[in-house]
């Protein structure tokens, strides 16, 4: 007898033919990719922006140095040395002072010259009649600007009492002299730690600028 045929795992002997199972799909999320990293710009762009920036900066700071030596050094360098009476034209008078550092006059003269002398006391502005020296002994008008917290208080300690006179000025000022020999007249205003010395060698004359209201810090 001819030998059996062999069974396979395709076919049956009573049947159709069996389909091979098939792997069941995972039901599991898979996970998104992972996003690629951000390319950085060219390299021109990055050092094109770097430049400005520091150019900027170099600006910014030029500025800022054309500024201070605005502020500290004035605009033509008018300095006062310490002690030395040194000419001064209004104009230079005004680049000297400023609000910080104010100095008070009775504004530019009329004929003669204006004598500047700083010293650790305060500023002194002279008014010297044409032909005087710098420097010279002899008294002219001067008006003095001292630097002294609690100036106003001071002056009103010396009003009223006995061989002093007072008068009250504008923005509340206090004008206090010595009658004798009254050739001073002191100025102070509150909330202001400046104190005004106006001095003639005549006493009315002393007197009368003092309250005249011509004494003002030089614009």
């Amino acid at each position: 007898m001819p030998p059996k045929p062999k069974r396979t795992g395709s076919r049956s002997a009573n049947g159709p033919e069996r389909k091979p199972r098939t792997a069941k799909r995972s039901t599991e999320p898979v996970p998104p990719p992972r996003p690629t990293p951000a390319q950085p710009p060219p390299a021109s762009r990055l050092t094109t922006g770097t430049a400005l920036v520091v150019v900027l900066v170099a600006l910014a700071l030029v500025l800022a140095v054309v500024g201070v030596i605005r502020i500290v050094g004035g605009n033509d360098g008018f300095s006062l040395k310490s002690g030395v009476p040194t000419e001064a034209s209004p104009g230079q008078l005004r680049d000297y002072a400023s609000p910080s550092r104010p100095v008070y006059w009775v504004g530019p003269p009329q004929n003669g010259r204006l004598e500047v002398t700083r010293t650790p006391k305060g500023v002194y502005v002279r008014y010297l009649p044409p032909g005087v020296k710098l420097g010279a002994p002899a008294r002219y008008t001067t008006i003095a600007t001292y630097p002294l917290r609690g100036a106003y208080a001071s002056l009103r300690r010396s009003a009223g009492r006995p061989g002093f006179g007072t008068a009250h000025l504008a923005k509340r000022a206090l004008a206090v002299w010595r009658k004798s020999p009254g050739t001073s007249v002191y100025i102070a205003y509150p909330r202001k730690a400046y104190l005004i010395e106006v001095y003639d060698p005549s006493p009315v004359k002393a007197r009368s600028l003092a309250i005249s209201g011509l004494v003002v810090p030089v614009p």
